[in-house]
């Protein structure tokens, strides 16, 4: 009866008591589900750790197996790779002197080196010796290395070669009204200039026999609307069937490929700048 009194004083300690309990109950349950998520993932962690190490194993066992059987393909002191019946240091071969990825061989970085030293190999008894570059095995009466020796000769009358050969010319090619070949008088020749920059990019020039460039249409047969281009800017012409191109003295320079220059042989897929008009020549 007395307590029933105090109820009105009891009960908002109550309420709070009870609303403590409720969320401590729902903090614990929140740990509980957290730590459950994280059992599983655990054990899916293990569950793939597993299968990896197990698919590591087997392709262990495969990589041995094939290995294995490789080896017993090859006959005895011949190289890895290397098909039976072909001697080691023959040129082609693996590790011999011009196989692709051979020290020394011709397109790999640096010179080849014609007489590198040879090395020797195994326990004295039976040491053999190797080229230290090419890996090739050596004659015990070698000295020096024949393979890397012919492809050093090879490379430099390879490096010969290039610089005398001629730089790519374009001959200019004439057609006359059925299409066939015909002489330069009465005919057109087949030259084009196309600008890459300003209000006329992309349009096709057609240019002549001898075709002058600038922005004065009274004294110009190609004129070409740049501000830095002068009136008379310069001129494209056919000499010995060969494009010339000759600046006319403008002001701002005639560029060919970012060179600036005062008279040019043109050759197919140029750049050509007049002052700062960008084109491309192109021609048959």
């Amino acid at each position: 009866m007395f307590f029933k009194k105090l109820d009105f004083i009891i009960q908002p300690f109550r309420a709070i008591r009870n609303k403590w309990v409720g969320e401590k109950m729902k903090v614990n349950q929140v740990r509980f589900d957290a730590k459950r998520v994280q059992g599983i993932a655990n054990h899916g962690q293990q569950m793939a750790g597993g299968a990896v190490k197990q698919g590591q194993q087997f392709a262990g066992q495969g990589q041995q197996a094939a290995q294995g059987a490789q080896g017993a393909m090859q006959p005895p002191g011949m190289p890895p790779g290397m098909p039976p019946g072909m001697p080691p240091g023959m040129p082609g071969m693996p590790g011999a002197p011009g196989a692709p990825g051979a020290p020394g061989a011709p397109g790999a970085a640096g010179p080849i080196n014609p007489n590198p030293p040879l090395v020797s190999r195994g326990f004295w008894p039976f040491a053999k010796k190797f080229c230290s570059q090419c890996e090739a095995q050596m004659d015990k009466l070698w000295f020096q290395c024949p393979h890397c020796a012919q492809a050093a000769a090879a490379q430099a009358a390879a490096a010969a070669a290039a610089a005398a050969k001629p730089a790519p010319k374009t001959m200019a090619f004439m057609l006359n009204q059925g299409g066939g070949p015909a002489a330069q008088g009465g005919s057109q020749v087949i030259g084009w200039l196309v600008p890459l920059q300003g209000p006329q990019r992309g349009e096709l020039f057609t240019l002549g026999s001898a075709t002058v460039i600038g922005t004065d249409p009274s004294a110009c047969n190609l004129v070409l609307q740049d501000k830095f281009m002068s009136s008379k800017h310069a001129e494209i012409k056919v000499e010995a069937g060969l494009w010339m191109l000759k600046d006319l003295g403008s002001t701002n320079g005639t560029y060919v490929n970012d060179k600036r220059v005062d008279k040019q042989e043109l050759v197919d897929n140029d750049f050509v700048k007049f002052g700062q008009a960008l084109c491309r020549f192109k021609s048959l």
